[in-house]
């Protein structure tokens, strides 16, 4: 089976074909599909726009391979986390003190990324380039899926949904790292010491909102 544009990328990560994909995230975070061009991405490359589209084709073709290399790394990410605690030995508080650590420095390692899923969510309606359907949804079922089976009792699919939803929410606006919000924490989430202390308060946010409800028998 012919390797696909973003196979060939990430086997040779100073190949032409991976520099566009680096300055195509850079640019769709800052601009979104609308606002973003290929002209501006075959500059911030350093290549002629030629040399763009021979590698990926068009902006679509760039845009459906930002979202698919950042959601096959989360999916690593987390698998690589949770898969020694699928067994169901760990409480799940537990869990999400062994998994949201480098989920939190994932986001705050790629700054791009918090900023391309919350445009995501703002263009949904406007760009239909089979993001939702062929990476996001079928990424939240594999994360829904693993943290249903994380702990002694699982969580039913519904609830881990709204659950994942939320913690990614709460996680991505935290991660912005917007000058209002860097004035309003004394500093950079990527830099210590804020760093540290958003990670460890968003960890306790998560416990939280796992934590039993009164009544439920969980």
């Amino acid at each position: 089976m012919a390797k696909t544009a973003l196979e060939k990328a990430r086997e040779a990560p100073g190949s032409t074909k991976a520099r566009i994909l680096t300055a195509a995230e850079e640019v769709f975070a800052a601009k979104g599909f609308e606002g973003a061009s290929t002209r501006e991405i075959a500059a911030r490359a350093g290549v002629n726009i030629s040399s763009l589209h021979y590698h990926w084709e068009s902006k679509e073709t760039l845009y459906y391979a930002v979202f698919r290399n950042i959601f096959d790394q989360l999916v690593d990410l987390l698998g690589n986390t949770l898969t020694p605690l699928l067994a169901g030995q760990q409480e799940h508080e537990a869990a999400i003190r062994i998994a949201m650590p480098p989920l939190f420095d994932f986001f705050a390692d790629n700054p791009n990324v918090p900023k391309l899923l919350l445009r995501r969510v703002v263009e949904n309606e406007d760009v239909d380039v089979g993001v939702e359907q062929d990476v996001l949804i079928p990424a939240w079922k594999t994360f829904t899926e693993w943290l249903g089976r994380v702990g002694r009792q699982r969580l039913p699919e519904s609830e881990s949904r709204f659950f994942m939803l939320t913690v990614y929410a709460v996680v991505l606006v935290y991660l912005l790292d917007s000058r209002s919000y860097q004035a309003l924490l004394g500093g950079s989430v990527r830099q210590e010491p804020t760093r540290s202390a958003v990670r460890d308060h968003i960890v306790r946010v998560v416990v939280r909102l796992l934590a039993a409800p009164e009544g439920t028998g969980r």
